[in-house]
């Protein structure tokens, strides 16, 4: 099972970096300007961040699972055929998901800035005093948020990766969902936590085929498909901080 946590703890300091220059750009835009706009390659940036993050949690949830079903992926022996198939990866997961992501990321963060400079003038502070507030917020700002974009990016990134690695298996492969049993885990109640929209809990153990869906239950009575946990297609309260994963079993000893 892929390491969630450590692959969020790695990501987590370069999405705080890339998140704090870019509110300090925002700032310095206000402090001379008045107006609270993104640096002009704000968008390459942060995709620049989020290709650097994709890399390392394609690699650190695909490679042990080559690893430890070596029978199934005879084609990927050497290091260069998986470079090559974790870059295509990359690649494809950017094209789909990727300008979303980077639009998301980037406007967030500008409004939360945005936020900030309108509570300062509710309170009658002037621009380099609002300016002086957020450059001190900075830290706990980009703390707080690459934590959630680090476990959720990670998190999509690496069952992605998972997916389209076992997808090339020369022998037929199923996949099994993972929940984390504990009271965290999503689900109506049934443990200590809220009630949740999304049933995580009774997820767990659930084996399709690889090129179906899973279908999570709904609070509502109905199911919404997601290809692996964390994907990006579903709604926000199934995914986001979602600490689901995926297992896979060969088809033939099912």
């Amino acid at each position: 099972m892929a390491d969630l946590d450590a692959m969020a703890d790695k990501a987590r300091p370069k999405i705080e970096r890339a998140l704090a220059s870019l509110m300090r750009d925002i700032i310095a835009r206000y402090e001379a300007d008045n107006i609270a706009a993104l640096p002009g390659d704000a968008r390459d940036r942060v995709e620049d961040m989020l290709r650097d993050i994709y890399r390392t949690a394609a690699q650190m949830g695909g490679e042990p699972m080559i690893e430890g079903m070596k029978d199934c992926f005879p084609h990927l022996e050497r290091k260069q055929d998986m470079d090559e198939l974790f870059d295509e990866i990359i690649e494809a997961f950017l094209e789909q998901f990727g300008a979303q992501k980077v639009v998301q990321i980037a406007e967030t963060t500008r409004k939360q800035i945005m936020r900030l400079i309108q509570e300062g003038q509710r309170e009658g502070l002037g621009v380099q005093a609002i300016a002086k507030e957020l450059r001190e917020a900075i830290p706990s700002l980009s703390r707080y948020r690459s934590a959630v974009i680090a476990r959720t990016e990670t998190h999509a990134s690496s069952q992605y990766a998972q997916l389209r690695v076992a997808q090339t298996s020369t022998r037929p492969l199923n996949k099994r969902w993972s929940s984390v049993e504990d009271a965290r885990t999503r689900d109506f109640g049934e443990g200590d936590g809220e009630d949740d929209e999304f049933n995580h809990r009774a997820m767990h153990g659930q084996v399709v085929a690889m090129e179906q869906p899973f279908l999570v239950d709904t609070i509502f009575g109905t199911r919404e498909p997601l290809m692996y946990p964390g994907d990006p297609n579903g709604s926000a309260g199934n995914v986001i901080n979602c600490r689901c994963s995926m297992t896979f079993r060969r088809a033939d000893r099912d």
